[in-house]
Parts: C-alpha cells; sequence; structure tokens
C-alpha cells in the first residue's frame, strides 16, 4: 500500500487551504466534506488505488485527487 500517512497529511493540508480561501457562505459545506473520518477513508482509498499503478500515472492521479478535495 502507499503511504496512508502521507496521503493523509497532503489532504489535511488541501482541507486547511481550501478552508482558509473559502468564502465565509462556504465555510461550513467545507467543514462538513473534510471532517477528519472523510480525510482518512480518502487517503486510504487513494493509497489503495496508487497500489497498482506505475509512478507517472500515480503522480497524475494523486494530483487530480487532491485538487478534487
Amino acid at each position: 500500500m502507499h503511504d496512508y500517512a502521507s496521503m493523509l497529511a497532503l489532504l489535511r493540508a488541501a482541507a486547511v487551504d481550501l478552508q482558509r480561501h473559502a468564502r465565509s457562505s462556504d465555510k461550513e459545506r467545507i467543514a462538513r466534506m473534510t471532517t477528519e473520518r472523510t480525510l482518512r477513508n480518502r487517503a486510504l482509498a487513494i493509497s489503495h488505488r496508487l497500489d497498482g499503478m506505475d509512478e507517472p500515472s500515480r503522480r497524475q492521479y494523486l494530483a487530480e485527487a487532491v485538487r478534487r478535495l
């Protein structure tokens, strides 16, 4: 399995950045979308998905997954 801890750290950083740049009307919705449980489940799913990929595909998928947060 790809490094779960690094996936979780990337997702947490993206969530914080998303919260920081969000309009005040969107902050509550974003907070519900980025709970710790949600981020952990997403990190686990991403790390499982990355296991079967080659390196170039892995980088592209990871960048898309974090952006789609």
